[in-house]
Order: C-alpha cells, then structure tokens, then sequence
C-alpha cells in the first residue's frame, strides 16, 4: 500500500514538474520571438536552437530544485492556503509589472532595473503557480490516500 502511495505522489509531483517546466521555457521563447518581430532581426540561427534550450534546462532546475521542495512542504501543511496565497501575490505582482510597464517611459534609466526584477519575480511566482495549480489537478485525478493526508491538508 505504501508502495502505491508513493508512486502516486512522484507521479502527481513529475507531471507538475512537467508542466511548470514547460511554462518557465514558453516564456522565454515568447519573449524572444516577440523581440524577433519587434526588431526585425533573429540575432544568428544558432539563438533559435539555444534559447528554447536553455530555457527548458533553466525551466527545469528551477522547478526541480526550488518549486519541488517548496510544494512538499505545502502539501504537508495547508495546500489550499497556499495556493491561495500564491495566487494573489501573482496577481499583485502582475498589477505592480503593468502599471509599470504604462508608466514606463517616465522612470529614469538607472530605475528600470526595478522593472527588470518585477518581471523576473513575475516569471518565477507564475512558474510555480503552475506547479501548485498541475498538482491540484493531479491530486483530484489521484486523490492522497488517507495515510498520505492529514486534517489539515485538503483539496478544494
């Protein structure tokens, strides 16, 4: 019974890993395909082989070796708070990036640095967003056995 609880946790915690990794290597490939159109310039053939696959092995040790650990010790306390939690700070966040991305032309050149971070926090809250969201998901199609679960830790 053990054996089985196990292998569905790894299972739900894999596809999750799947999938945040998949989001943290879309965006850069969009990003980089709108800096493409933008300018008007690919920047050398090799860029196109190299970005997507730099992104995914970023994608992927970011989510293996930060969202991983922090979603276990989710589960093992109250996941719906934090997917909650993380939910509204990527809506905050993403509020703070778009008022700055409008306001834009107004911050001097030394502060855009700030809008830079905003971004990059923006990416990491959003990948691991899609973590906690996948292993929800997971969780419903797999639900936790009641060896797996504790009083505090529920599903919806």
């Amino acid at each position: 019974m053990e054996n089985a609880t196990s292998k569905r946790r790894l299972s739900r915690h894999f596809l999750a890993l799947f999938c945040s990794t998949g989001f943290l290597t879309i965006v850069p490939i969009a990003l980089y395909g709108g800096l493409i159109v933008w300018s008007g310039d690919l920047g050398g053939p090799l860029n196109l082989a190299i970005i997507p696959v730099m992104s995914a092995i970023i994608g992927f040790g970011i989510s293996l070796v930060v969202f991983m650990p922090i979603s276990l010790l989710a589960e093992s306390s109250s996941f719906q708070r934090w997917r909650h939690i993380v939910g509204r700070l990527l809506v905050a966040l993403t509020a703070v990036v778009v008022l700055a991305w409008i306001f834009v032309g107004s911050i001097k050149p030394q502060n855009r640095v700030f809008l830079v971070v905003g971004s990059l926090c923006l990416y990491f809250v959003g990948g691991f967003f899609v973590y906690l969201c996948c292993l929800t998901v997971c969780r419903r199609i797999w639900p936790p056995s009641p060896s797996e679960s504790s009083g505090t830790t529920r599903i919806g």
